[in-house]
């Protein structure tokens, strides 16, 4: 019990290191100013970073099950933490895209992936906690220092602050480190399992689930990257724009708390019926009413942190609901990859079509058509098999 107390704190530890990640749009103007860059140019810095991340994703369950748990801890920090002094002792686009975007965003991966991993092993009582708590981490983060944001670097240019993340990821590197000594490894795969995770993955329920989580991430993922830009296009004061990363992450971490236990209580179509619904008012609330109304703004980008939260948390959980448990980190892995093509596409796409027009309105009417696909999705997903089926 004390064991999975410690993994588990650890596993917080790191997912709050990584959700730096969606303080992305905190620097988005600063880094406007300082590099002489547009926002769609920027914007391939975040797509790429969401990229690494999937790559990481698909490869951390393999190399957990590879390397000793300390190595992989210090893989994964060292490339956090390096990618942040790259650009922070030598600031340019080139060591933002390659420090930021590359070494980062595979940290990322790698540091999410680990914590689920962690989150996964404790008794199947409390898995649906556990993953919920890991997840709802990833944006603690996030949003403390979003709000912090005003005075931690009042005065500092972007690459000091990169600096001092980078400074503080390694902080935290060492206080996992001591939480994870002695942590048993993870058990090494063994050659002819019998779950054929090829079959799985290309089955048509697995897909479907692919869809609709590809439809809540790119929802979400749009706001990480232009929640800032979206409130400064619609005439909100700098100190209120800056606050959007807040209410995403605040109603984020709401959304992943609850996530874990809806996953384990309700019906996947009601569920995952239910929740694009909601994204579906929420866009719409972006669109319509948002223009004239800072209020509507924070209420819908609420709505979409929400259940973009709440995905993170029940859809591992359904995973290991349709196939068992023990699937869930390589199924989620790939899983995963619906969350990077939302990542590469939603950033690039808004920034290109507000670009293009002037404004968010086309971005969010993007967002919306793709959130009535995952819908329309989640509608066609039946009841679970009380026996975890390979394919469904």
């Amino acid at each position: 019990m004390r064991s999975h107390a410690a993994s588990l704190t650890a596993g917080v530890l790191t997912m709050l290191a990584m959700g730096i990640l969606y303080l992305w749009g905190v620097f988005l103007l600063g880094l406007e100013q300082e590099l002489s860059l547009s926002r769609s140019t920027l914007s391939l810095v975040s797509s790429a970073a969401l990229v690494t991340c999937t790559c990481g994703f698909l490869v951390y369950d393999r190399l957990l099950r590879t390397l000793p748990l300390q190595l992989y801890l210090a893989i994964t920090f060292a490339l956090a933490a390096g990618g942040h002094l790259l650009f922070g002792l030598l600031p340019g686009y080139a060591t933002l895209l390659v420090g930021y975007g590359g070494m980062f965003g595979l940290a990322v991966g790698l540091g999410y992936g680990l914590a689920l991993a962690l989150a996964s092993r404790v008794g199947d009582a409390s898995r649906g906690i556990a993953i919920s708590i890991v997840v709802s981490a990833f944006a603690m983060s996030g949003a403390a220092l979003a709000a912090a944001a005003p005075w931690l670097f009042s005065g500092a240019s972007t690459s000091n602050a990169f600096t001092r993340r980078g400074a503080a990821l390694v902080l935290v590197w060492a206080l996992a480190a001591v939480l994870l000594r002695g942590a048993p490894p993870f058990p090494a795969a063994q050659r002819g399992e019998a779950f054929p995770v090829d079959l799985v993955v290309r089955s048509p329920l697995f897909l479907q689930l692919g869809l609709v989580f590809f439809a809540l991430n790119y929802c979400g993922l749009m706001l990480v990257a232009h929640g800032t830009g979206l409130f400064t296009a619609y005439g909100a004061a700098p100190g209120t724009a800056a606050l959007s990363p807040v209410v995403l992450n605040l109603s984020y971490i709401i959304g992943s708390l609850l996530g874990g236990r809806a996953g384990e209580a309700l019906s996947p179509r009601v569920l995952l019926v239910s929740v694009q619904t909601a994204v579906a008012g929420g866009v719409l609330l972006l669109m319509v009413v948002g223009p004239s109304s800072i209020l509507a703004l924070d209420v819908g980008v609420a709505i979409l942190g929400a259940s973009f939260g709440a995905a993170a948390a029940f859809m591992p959980v359904l995973i290991g609901r349709f196939w068992g448990a023990s699937q869930i980190n390589g199924l989620y892995g790939v899983m995963l990859l619906a969350y990077g093509g939302a990542g590469i596409v939603a950033p690039w796409a808004s920034a290109l079509l507000f670009g293009a027009f002037g404004g968010y309105a086309p971005a969010l009417a993007l967002a919306l058509a793709i959130t009535l696909a995952g819908l329309l999705s989640a509608a066609r997903i039946g009841a679970f098999s009380r026996t975890p089926v390979p394919g469904g």
